[in-house]
C-alpha cells in the first residue's frame, strides 16, 4: 500500500472525528442548513428520504407521487435504481445511521487523496479551507448522492478495468442522470474506434434503461422544486440571472434598478473577458503541450471529467451548492503543473478556487447566522459573482481539452515529443 493512500486513509479518518464532533455539538448550524422537523433536527436527511423511499415503495407506494414513510413526506426524486437497495428491513440502524456515516468517512478519504501530497506542505493552510467549506460540509451532513457519485469518480479515473469503470458510470447515472457524462472518459483511448464504441455501449445501455424508466421520469422532473437551492445555496446560471431579474434597488421611492445593470457590465463581464483575454497565453502554452493527451494520467483524467460536470451542472440544471464538490477535482492537475511549470495561471486558478471555497463559506455562515442581514442581498450577488468568474475560466480551459482530445483520437497529436 503507497504511502498516499495511507496518509489519505489517516487524514480522512482524522477530519470526519473533527467534523463528527462539530455537528455532535451543532457548532456548525445554522452555517449548514439544517433540516429541522416537528422541532428536530434530521441529520442525513438526503439519505433517509431514499431509505423511506424504499420501504413505501415495497408497501406499494408510487414514491414519485407520495412517500408517507419519510418524516416530511418528501417524495422520490432519483433514479429507480435506488428503490432497490436490499435488506432495509432487515438493518434499518445501519442503512438510517452507520451506513451514511461510512459514506462521510470514504469521501473524506477521497478528497484527502485528491489534496495530498507529501510534497505539498505549503498548501495545507488552503486545503483546510476546502476541506472546511460549506459544499463539503453540507455533502457530509445531508449525506447526498453526490457524494457517492464523487468517490465513484475517483475510483473510474484510477481504474483501467473497461467493466468497472462502465459499471460505475452506469450506477451513477441510474442513480442522478447527470453523471452519464462521465462516459466522456473513454475519450483519453488511443484508438478513436474504440473511443466511439465504448461510449456508445455504455451511453447506450443507460439510456435503454432510462426509456423504461421514462414515466419515473416525468414525475421526478415535475418535482424539480425539491431538489432546487436559492439564494446562497444555489449553484447554477440560472440562479445568477433569476436573482438579477428580482434584485431591486429602491431607495426614497426612487427606481436605481440600473445600478444592477452597471454592476453586470462593470463587475461581471468586463472582469470575465479581462482575466480570460490576460491569460489567453498562458493557458494556450499549458495546454497545446501534446503530454498531456498523448499519456493522460489520474490528474489529467479527473480534471476533464470533474470541469465536464461543473460545467454540465452549472449551466443547466439547478443545484444545491453541494455539487461544488467536484471543483476539488480540479486541484491536483493544477497544483502538479504549477510545481513543473511555475505558471502564473495556474497560481491564479489555484487561488480563484480558493477564493471561491472562502467566499461561499463566509458568505452563507454570514446570512445563516442573520449578521447584517441588510447585506443578504448583497452576499448572495458575491457568492454567485466568484462562481461566475470561476466557471468562465473552467471553461476556457475546458475548450482546450475538448480540442485536444479531439485531435488525439483522430490520430492528429504527434506520438513523439
Amino acid at each position: 500500500m503507497s504511502k498516499r493512500i495511507i496518509l489519505s486513509l489517516f487524514f480522512g479518518i482524522f477530519f470526519s472525528l473533527i467534523i463528527t464532533f462539530l455537528f455532535f455539538k451543532q457548532f456548525l448550524y445554522p452555517t449548514i442548513l439544517p433540516v429541522v422537523h416537528d422541532g428536530n433536527l434530521r441529520i442525513f436527511a438526503d439519505w433517509t428520504v431514499i431509505v423511506s423511499a424504499n420501504n413505501c415503495f415495497e408497501k406499494g407506494y408510487d414514491v414519485f407521487l407520495e412517500n408517507p414513510c419519510d418524516f416530511a413526506g418528501r417524495k422520490h426524486v432519483y433514479g429507480s435504481l435506488l428503490l432497490y437497495i436490499p435488506f432495509i428491513k432487515m438493518f434499518p440502524n445501519f442503512f438510517y445511521i452507520y451506513l451514511p456515516f461510512i459514506l462521510g468517512i470514504l469521501f473524506l478519504i477521497s478528497v484527502s487523496y485528491l489534496l495530498h501530497n507529501t510534497n505539498l506542505k505549503g498548501y495545507w493552510p488552503s486545503f483546510l479551507v476546502l476541506i472546511f467549506s460549506i459544499p463539503v460540509l453540507l455533502v457530509i451532513e445531508r449525506t447526498n448522492i453526490d457524494l457517492i457519485i464523487f468517490i465513484f469518480l475517483l475510483l473510474l479515473c484510477l481504474s483501467k478495468n473497461f467493466y468497472l469503470i462502465s459499471s460505475l458510470i452506469v450506477i451513477s447515472s441510474l442513480s442522478k442522470f447527470y453523471p452519464i457524462l462521465l462516459s466522456l472518459i473513454f475519450i483519453f483511448e488511443n484508438d478513436f474506434k474504440k473511443t466511439i464504441i465504448k461510449i456508445l455501449t455504455v451511453t447506450s445501455i443507460i439510456l435503454i434503461i432510462l426509456i423504461f424508466q421514462w414515466d419515473s421520469l416525468v414525475k421526478i422532473f415535475e418535482n424539480k422544486s425539491q431538489f432546487s437551492g436559492l439564494g446562497l445555496h444555489m449553484f447554477s446560471f440560472r440562479g445568477i440571472i433569476d436573482f438579477l431579474k428580482h434584485f431591486g434597488i429602491t431607495i426614497s421611492n426612487f427606481d436605481l434598478n440600473f445600478i444592477k445593470y452597471l454592476y453586470l457590465l462593470f463587475f461581471i463581464i468586463v472582469p470575465i473577458f479581462f482575466l480570460n483575454y490576460k491569460y489567453q497565453k498562458q493557458i494556450s502554452l499549458i495546454f497545446n503541450n501534446n503530454e498531456i493527451y498523448r499519456n493522460p494520467n489520474f490528474e489529467v483524467k479527473m480534471f476533464f471529467l470533474s470541469s465536464s460536470l461543473i460545467l454540465f451542472c452549472f449551466f443547466l440544471i439547478p443545484n444545491f451548492v453541494y455539487r461544488e464538490i467536484y471543483i476539488l477535482g480540479l486541484i491536483p492537475l493544477i497544483i502538479s503543473m504549477n510545481i513543473k511549470n511555475k505558471n502564473n495561471f495556474c497560481t491564479f486558478f489555484y487561488s480563484l478556487i480558493v477564493i471561491k471555497f472562502l467566499v461561499t463559506t463566509i458568505t452563507t455562515f454570514m446570512f445563516q447566522s442573520s449578521i447584517m442581514p441588510f447585506l443578504n442581498s448583497f452576499l448572495i450577488l458575491l457568492k454567485h459573482t466568484v462562481d461566475i468568474y470561476l466557471i468562465s475560466v473552467i471553461f476556457h480551459v475546458y475548450i482546450y481539452f475538448i480540442k485536444y482530445s479531439i485531435k488525439k483520437i483522430t490520430n492528429q497529436v504527434p506520438q513523439n515529443v
